[in-house]
């Protein structure tokens, strides 16, 4: 899409970022591409049957929900800063945050639902799963009712995974891309250059030996490289030619696992090599949490690590930290991951006209215009990212982010996806510990998987 061929519509969309943030300070200080294992399925949401029974957008009724998120320090600040703006649009409408961490939040999220106390809005991925267990609304009817949400703007890939049944549960917030944050200064006192696309796993480790540094009594005083060791496992078993699971077409499961395929062996031998053979990672137990490798990271203790884009703003307030972006380095291709996570609303929720206005302002142009203009997220809607408003003014490479982008393998979801990761995960954990032979842990894994998906 070309911005010069949309100068009216975007001339007002910059005003109103524009004049978002002036409120925003006035409150406070303040070349391959993949092939997907997931069928391809019609993106155009299924028309509902009837629109949901809600109160006007003009009620003037009081009302408070609650939504839940997780992320670091930098994404929960952004957050705030997007309610506080929304209440000032609606002063009917109050909002109570609730955050937790990402290795916690799905667990506190099935408490609250069996208890009764689930927030209104949830910021929410494994879509499949949660709508078929009826915890989420039903977007479909109130899309179809107020006509303004438009989504023939978001990319169709995303917009089905956030889909079950045909039907629309969440609206996506981002695509998860995933990318390589690389630190300036300690690369140039490696002498090392900045990697560029085309970087292979085995210039990954050659820089990661580079930029390790132990002291003389063998302590690790800085790390080459960091990444999150669980669920993503799946992007290098794709990046070396495997699949994790059989064909299929969402929201039915697959059919069975190929997580004990050579190249899934192959990959994760690598990576598992990577923390226990050359000693270039902190420890599984210290990686198990993302949030502790971008503090690594931001300290200079990690020289690279491996994550998305919502680490932009706890590396872009670091005023003595430099850094940049870098794509993934390549298996036997060059694949990413296209999918993210979004906005659904709880089914059982006492306010869902009230958490609708909320979900549809955080989805909207302006709200994911903000959340670009952070550098918090890599936008759903084509017409905020196609048309690069922040790209071409980034202080770093945004651009990676774009390209990766368009290298992306679909993120396989299904009803019992959120469970079956689990599983791998765990089975995973005395191979990253160094404790398990690849071989040995991913045999196990069929006779684990198959009659779960068979049951599923």
């Amino acid at each position: 899409m070309s911005f010069r061929n949309n100068a009216p519509k975007y001339a007002i969309y910059i005003v109103l970022v524009f004049v978002f943030n002036l409120l925003l300070a006035a409150c406070g200080n303040s070349d391959v591409t993949p092939t997907n294992t997931v069928s391809s399925v019609n993106s155009t949401t299924i028309p509902p049957t009837s629109a949901p029974n809600a109160t006007t957008t003009t009620s003037n009724a009081q009302a408070t929900i609650t939504w839940s998120f997780w992320g670091d320090a930098g994404e929960v600040a952004v957050n705030n800063k997007l309610v506080e703006q929304f209440e000032k649009f609606n002063p009917n409408i109050k909002v109570i945050t609730l955050h937790a961490d990402w290795q916690d939040y799905f667990n506190k999220i099935d408490n609250e639902w069996v208890g009764n106390k689930a927030p209104d809005v949830m910021f929410m991925a494994y879509i499949p799963t949660y709508a078929s267990k009826g915890i989420l609304e039903n977007l479909s009817p109130y899309i179809a009712r107020d006509g303004d949400v438009k989504p023939e703007d978001f990319y169709p890939n995303l917009l089905i995974q956030h889909q079950y049944n045909g039907q629309q549960y969440s609206l996506p917030r981002d695509n998860d891309t995933k990318v390589v944050y690389v630190n300036l200064k300690l690369l140039k006192e490696a002498g090392l250059t900045t990697p560029k696309a085309g970087w292979t796993w085995q210039d990954l480790r050659d820089y990661s030996k580079k930029l390790t540094k132990r002291d003389e009594k063998g302590n690790t005083t800085q790390y080459g490289y960091a990444f999150e060791v669980n669920e993503w496992w799946q992007l290098w078993v794709w990046q070396n030619g495997g699949e994790v699971w059989d064909s299929f077409t969402p929201p039915e499961p697959p059919r069975k696992t190929l997580i004990d395929s050579p190249e899934a062996n192959e990959a994760i031998q690598f990576f598992a090599d990577l923390i226990n053979v050359d000693k270039v990672t902190p420890s599984y137990e210290v990686m198990s949490n993302g949030d502790n490798n971008i503090k690594l990271f931001t300290e200079g203790k990690v020289a690279m690590v491996f994550g998305n884009h919502s680490a932009v703003p706890a590396f872009s307030k670091n005023q003595n930290l430099e850094w940049d972006v870098v794509p993934l380095p390549m298996g036997k291709k060059r694949v990413n991951v296209i999918g993210g996570a979004g906005y659904a609303i709880n089914h059982d929720s006492k306010n869902k006209e009230a958490a609708w206005q909320f979900l549809k302002y955080l989805s909207s142009e302006l709200g994911q215009g903000f959340f670009m203009e952070t550098g918090l997220v890599v936008p759903s809607r084509q017409s905020i990212r196609e048309d690069n408003i922040y790209v071409r003014n980034s202080k770093f490479n945004w651009q990676v982010f774009v390209e990766e982008t368009r290298l992306g393998h679909i993120y396989p979801e299904f009803r019992s996806s959120n469970k079956l990761n689990g599983i791998i995960d765990q089975t995973l954990a005395p191979v990253w510990q160094g404790k398990m032979s690849v071989n040995i842990a991913l045999a196990t894994l069929p006779n684990i998987l198959n009659p779960l998906l068979a049951k599923s």
